[in-house]
């Protein structure tokens, strides 16, 4: 008997998986922390880069290296979804590196878990007077005793001592020079306020999750560039992860990103994540990664850290769908690019968004909020 339903007051709903992706392809978090918890205790697994490098390569370079090479970057699809003139200007573009300034908080929290030891080599200056012989003299112990403290440091047998005896400007280039060599060894020296926020962040790397950061990153490989082919366009084709670690250690193979943000709570840091297309970069770097090394990186963790109060960690395991939706705009925006370099590499611009036939004439609508209702207003007389 075949039964028959009433569909006349139906309606259809969202796709239930639009993307059309397997989710089988995507391990769970508890697959990972499964692995995790029990194989906690054992040392990481050393992976060579050249083996890695199965059809492409693989290797640790300097940033101004990466880029400036000649392969697209997931910054460059970004400006495709724009218009193809702004994937030209950006993938023409020379770089110039920019005078950043001394102590970058992300930069250093981005080392620092991977080395948690620089956690201890950022200190505050003391407030000694430095007008004054007895301050400067003050200020080359700190800084001895600093120099001192470390394994490395090999001191100079020779080296005179500094006393109230010796000429003021002779006095300071001994103490700059002791404290240049305080930061060849790795020393960082920044302001109160930022010590305190190294402190908070310091404590959430090590009790974050029962310590799952250090756990995460345990043998993960970071400042590695990967260079390869896409094999439906051949172009050229690059990403950076901020680190990836493999199966060997976390159980799965993974892309782990890091970004700091000013956003107050979780949904505004989602928020400017999707605003800034980060799933179509993560979403790249599993198909590239994937690609060149023959492994299946499927995993995306991202570490998020504010740099507002109050300083807090966030780690964020990536949804299939986003990382699927990533992917799609990742092919899809490379096509864009093929379709322009074989069509004798000409970039359109925004007439590129107008109907077939319009000659660049764009048909215009305003945003669904802009047509709200508006309120009778009454004036009483």
């Amino acid at each position: 008997m075949i039964d028959y339903y009433d569909l006349d007051n139906c309606a259809e709903g969202e796709e239930l998986n639009p993307f059309a992706y397997n989710p089988e392809e995507y391990p769970t978090k508890e697959e990972m922390l499964d692995f995790i918890s029990l194989n906690c205790n054992k040392p990481p697994i050393n992976i060579d880069l050249k083996e890695l490098s199965v059809n492409g390569m693989v290797k640790r370079d300097p940033m101004e290296m990466y880029l400036q090479s000649k392969y697209i970057s997931s910054s460059n699809l970004k400006n495709a979804l724009k218009t193809p003139r702004s994937f030209y200007y950006d993938y023409e573009r020379v770089f110039e590196e920019k005078e950043r300034p001394c102590f970058q908080l992300g930069t250093f929290a981005h080392m620092a878990f991977l080395e948690p030891r620089l956690f201890d080599l950022v200190k505050v200056e003391p407030k000694y007077n430095q007008s004054s012989k007895d301050g400067v003299l003050c200020m080359i112990d700190f800084y001895n005793d600093l120099l001192s403290s470390d394994n490395n440091y090999v001191p100079d047998v020779d080296e005179e001592i500094p006393s109230v005896n010796w000429n003021f400007n002779a006095l300071k280039d001994f103490r700059d020079n002791k404290k240049q060599q305080c930061i060849d060894i790795g020393y960082s020296f920044i302001s109160e306020e930022m010590s305190m926020i190294i402190e908070a962040l310091k404590k959430n790397y090590y009790w974050y999750g029962g310590g799952i950061i250090p756990q995460l990153l345990k043998g993960a490989f970071s400042e590695t560039s990967f260079y390869g082919k896409d094999e439906e366009t051949g172009l050229n084709v690059r990403v950076r992860p901020d680190y990836f670690n493999v199966e060997e250690n976390i159980g799965v193979n993974a892309v782990i990103s890091f970004k700091t943000t000013r956003a107050d709570d979780l949904g505004k840091f989602y928020y400017d994540c999707a605003k800034l297309k980060y799933e179509l970069s993560e979403g790249m770097y599993q198909e590239v990664m994937s690609s060149i090394t023959g492994r299946n990186f499927n995993v995306t963790i991202m570490i998020m850290l504010q740099t507002v109060a109050p300083y807090d960690v966030a780690v964020l395991f990536w949804s299939p769908d986003d990382l699927a939706n990533g992917k799609y705009k990742y092919h899809y925006s490379l096509s864009i690019v093929k379709d322009c370099f074989d069509n004798h590499s000409i970039f359109p611009g925004y007439d590129a968004m107008a109907e077939e036939g319009s000659r660049g004439i764009i048909d215009m609508h305003l945003p669904e909020w802009s047509q709200k209702l508006l309120h009778p207003v009454a004036i009483d007389d």
